[in-house]
């Protein structure tokens, strides 16, 4: 036998193990020709060996095994899990930095595609080649979504393969493009079903640290955006969109309020003071250098470091009460605003000199949440009620085959002023928009939806 014939033979053996690949997955007696492998003549095989390599084949191979299983699952991306015996772990973060394992990286030719995807284009065979390669991450996924608790633990914010925060950026882009897929195809009911799952991700991110509270707006917000291009793209389905009312009645996303942002400041400051004994012996190097009086110098040493934090943390602690109350209150959102701004630069005027309080505030950044968080929660609400108002008109519009005149009553309100979002009839379709000053000063002040025919 020459060298040319025993090229080729090992080539055509190769190519069979790749078919045989193929029949493993799909089950026994489905033959896969190795012309649905590769789109070449065995003549050919020796010339595409030398050109792209064995390790290539195989990549392309992988490739269709990945296309043919999303394909495959069409739909149907709950089924399995009603039937299967999966573990559940007391913590739903075990299965979710497992999922972030299990993430393929795309290559920039696919990247390229997918910001495609998120600026209007239409998913085509590279998108859902490589969605079939996240099947096993979105799995992971959903299971780590149908489980009540979630706590993160410690994370390395300094390297980005570890970034808690960039990682759940990166599976909720994968969700979101699954369901943009799912949508294309018309599998409308599914796709919104993975817009649910983000929400359930985006409700376990808000359960822990500052950073990840205010992350999970976010995600939430991804969700919500994605929920609107399904709306957008499928035609008025009344069975649907009731169904869909009632699960975001079940998922409501990260529950976030500017109180347990506060909250969460205030213990986050108040650990990072009680584990930091530098902060406290420059805290009490500062009191002593601005006591006069040998004894008051001494008093200040014996202070206990839980005293000394107590004290910085009492005139804090008096300023949270009186925000919470004004947050609790009936007012509007900006009559809360402008009480709260009283509130804080109070707080500062009254305490910026002081060597023990005033690390404390500043470990707390009050203004920073008020003139950054606070609006930020508010818009996010104002979008999640413009969605559920949406919703209604879309009713109406599957029912009675046309857009109403006016709202119906009774609607989410918008929060910058506790009054119904102004409606307006577009050429596509219909827009909703906040009437606040604070709203109209950014840059989304539209939530845009298209009727589809």
């Amino acid at each position: 036998m020459n060298r040319f014939v025993l090229k080729r033979n090992v080539l055509a053996l190769c190519v069979l193990l790749i078919a045989l690949v193929f029949t493993t997955s799909f089950g026994a007696g489905k033959t896969e020709d190795p012309e649905d492998i590769v789109d070449f003549d065995e003549r050919e095989y020796e010339e595409w060996y030398r050109a792209i390599g064995l390790e290539t084949a195989m990549s392309v191979a992988k490739d269709r095994l990945s296309e043919k299983r999303y394909k495959q699952r069409g739909a149907e991306i709950t089924t399995w899990i009603k039937d299967a015996a999966f573990p559940r772990p007391d913590n739903a973060a075990l299965l979710y930095y497992q999922a972030f394992l299990l993430r393929p990286e795309p290559n920039m030719a696919t990247s390229s595609r997918i910001n495609e995807v998120f600026r209007g284009a239409e998913p085509d065979r590279q998108i859902r080649t490589y969605l079939g390669h996240c099947l096993p991450m979105i799995r992971f996924v959903e299971i780590a979504t149908q489980i009540p608790q979630c706590t993160w633990g410690l994370w390395d914010e300094s390297d980005p393969k570890f970034r808690l925060d960039l990682q759940i950026r990166r599976t909720m882009r994968i969700l979101a493009l699954d369901a943009r897929a799912l949508a294309a195809d018309q599998h409308y009911r599914a796709a919104l079903m993975r817009c649910l799952t983000m929400r359930r991700l985006a409700r376990h991110v808000n359960n822990d640290t500052m950073d990840l509270l205010l992350t999970s707006i976010s995600p939430d917000s991804l969700a919500l955006r994605t929920i609107r291009h399904v709306l957008n793209v499928m035609p008025p389905d009344a069975e649907i969109l009731e169904w869909l009312q009632g699960q975001l009645t079940v998922e409501q996303g990260a529950p976030l309020t500017f109180a347990k942002t506060l909250q969460v400041e205030f213990e986050t400051a108040l650990h990072r003071m009680r584990t930091n004994p530098d902060l406290i012996k420059q805290i009490r190097d500062d009191v002593v250098a601005k006591t006069d009086g040998k004894q008051d110098k001494e008093n200040v040493w014996n202070l206990t470091d839980e005293q000394l934090t107590l004290r910085a943390v009492e005139p804090y602690a008096r300023f949270l009460n009186s925000v919470f109350r004004v947050i609790e209150s009936d007012m509007f959102y900006k009559q809360k605003y402008a009480q709260m701004q009283t509130l804080t630069k109070k707080l500062m005027r009254e305490h910026v000199s002081d060597p023990v309080v005033a690390p404390f505030i500043f470990l707390c950044d009050p203004e920073g949440s008020l003139y950054q968080a606070y609006p930020r929660i508010i818009e996010h609400v104002a979008h999640r009620n413009g969605l559920r108002t949406a919703l209604d008109v879309f009713l109406i519009v599957a029912k009675t085959g046309q857009l109403p005149e006016d709202l119906p009553d009774h609607l989410p309100k918008d929060p910058f002023t506790d009054r119904d979002f102004v409606y307006e009839i577009t050429d596509r379709g219909f827009a909703l928009r906040c009437q606040g000053e604070e709203f109209l000063r950014r840059k989304n002040r539209f939530l845009e939806f298209k009727v589809a025919k």
